[in-house]
């Protein structure tokens, strides 16, 4: 299809063009729409048709084509959500972004404007040398653009009002004061960029380490003050945020938190646990909402995986700047454990097999006794469920003792065993009541019981169990065939 037929489709037809065509067809497709925004020459709605795109490109993250904006932004890109951050957040909102954009273009001046333009004509010739030296004006102008205007709100509240004003909102104003001093190591970001082109980074061996070691010792020389905003960015770059604490390690010649905690490097500590806490935060959500187990188990061994590496690699104290923070992210995931994986999540297990003092129903068991447990109906979906959160609480438990949760996990496992083998002698000791046409079910709760002991205790009592068992079935079938 030629670009220029696109505005003759409505949006149902171009979200289903769009969903037959190949990446490399939706990348020549996007840049064609977004040159042509640039410089209009055909009769487009670009807005509308790059809006239908947005969920192929957020897929396949094909180049894009360079504009004003998005180059602007280029050095927050890996600081960037969807949701509105907290106050201690690292992360900057999208819908800050055309806020600061119209903001900065419009108050920056016509050196910034000809930047602009500069931009647009290095990307027309894909001219990479000078797009990159129009980059750097951009940035170096915005960066002093933005720092002129939030000293000059400094002045008084109405100073600081009419800059939220300009701006839009006051939800902007953190996010324009970060994006400032990130510009002012835009340069340094996009070398950054350049050496570890795929994000997130995974890991940082020796000479990564010693690389982004003289990239920081330049900036301390040349940008004192800087640093921390240059490791802010390589921080949001890596898939683990413990990988930064090698660098740490490397840049200071301190021993421990405590000792470190007036030096430059202690903000840079600081985001990394807050980055941490986040994880937390997650867990707690996660917690409130009631997300499946399996979902706060996955964030609760990230965190537990974190916790141990920063850990390893830096010797941090109980009593210091980083010691006391860590202390109470863990505080916080054992509280939230304790409320749930080894709170109510139990009783979900138990919920799933029969129950226990059921009475005699009609058609089964003897005269006065109870009807056998395991002649209750099987519910695949429930006991499908049940071995989830039981693997769910197995896999916390044995990471407990990093989660400073281990009274929780041992209370919770101790119970949970104690009813399933209750459940499964009192499903045995029934056996010899059960009517022939209840021994298929009586069989499956007998294996749903033995696995779910399984799950959380280990083979041996799950395996006394299922010998018992077969054993008793084994025995009904041949009374009942005699």
């Amino acid at each position: 299809m030629k670009v220029e037929d696109a505005g003759k489709l409505g949006a149902s037809q171009l979200g289903q063009l769009f969903e037959s065509l190949s990446g490399s067809e939706i990348a020549r497709f996007t840049r064609a729409i977004e040159s042509d925004r640039v410089d209009p020459k055909l009769p487009l709605p670009h807005e509308t048709i790059l809006q239908i795109l947005r969920p192929r490109l957020a897929s396949l993250k094909p180049e894009r084509y360079p504009t004003p904006m998005r180059q602007f932004c280029d050095p927050i890109e890996d600081l960037l959500t969807s949701a509105m951050p907290s106050d201690k957040s690292i992360r900057i909102s999208r819908s800050s972004l055309m806020p600061i954009w119209n903001f900065v273009s419009s108050a920056a001046g016509p050196e910034f404007q000809k930047a602009m333009r500069d931009i647009e004509v290095a990307a027309a010739a894909r001219n990479a040398d000078k797009l990159a030296a129009a980059e750097r004006t951009l940035w170096k102008l915005g960066a002093r653009c933005i720092e002129d205007e939030v000293e000059a709100s400094h002045n008084g509240v109405k100073q600081e009002r009419a800059l939220a004003t300009r701006l839009g909102s006051r939800l902007h104003l953190k996010a324009l004061i970060e994006m400032g001093q990130i510009l002012n190591v835009g340069e340094e970001i996009a070398q950054v960029r350049d050496r570890f082109p795929s994000a997130p980074i995974r890991a940082l061996d020796p000479n990564d380490v010693s690389w982004l070691r003289d990239r920081f010792v330049e900036i301390s020389e040349a940008k004192p003050g800087l640093e921390p905003m240059f490791l802010l960015a390589v921080l949001a770059r890596l898939l683990r945020p413990s990988e930064l604490f090698k660098l740490i390690r490397v840049l200071s010649n301190k021993a421990d938190d405590r000792t470190i905690e007036k030096t430059n490097l202690a903000e840079t500590g600081d985001l990394i646990i807050d980055l941490l806490a986040e994880t937390v935060t997650e867990i707690e959500e996660g917690v409130g909402t009631g997300k499946d187990e399996a979902h706060i188990l996955s964030l609760a061994r990230w965190y537990a995986s974190e916790f141990t590496r920063i850990t390893r690699e830096f010797k941090i104290r109980k009593d210091g700047r980083w010691g006391e923070k860590l202390l109470e992210t863990r505080r916080r995931v054992s509280k939230a454990l304790a409320n749930t994986m080894f709170g109510a999540t139990p009783e979900r297990v138990i919920d799933a097999l029969p129950k226990l003092e059921v009475r005699q129903g009609p058609g089964s068991g003897a005269k006065g006794l109870a009807r056998p447990i395991f002649a209750q109906d099987f519910d695949d979906e429930k006991v499908l469920a049940a071995e989830k959160s039981a693997e769910a609480i197995a896999e916390t438990a044995r990471i407990s003792d990093v989660l400073a949760a281990q009274s929780s996990a041992a209370k919770a496992v101790v119970e949970l065993k104690k009813k399933l083998n209750q459940i499964g002698r009192a499903g045995v000791d029934g056996m010899g009541r059960l009517a022939p046409e209840e021994i298929p079910v009586a069989q499956r709760n007998l294996m749903a019981t033995v696995r779910l002991l399984e799950i959380v205790d280990g083979p041996e009592d799950a395996d006394v169990l299922r010998r018992r068992g077969m054993s008793a079935l084994r025995a009904l079938q041949g009374q009942k065939a005699g």
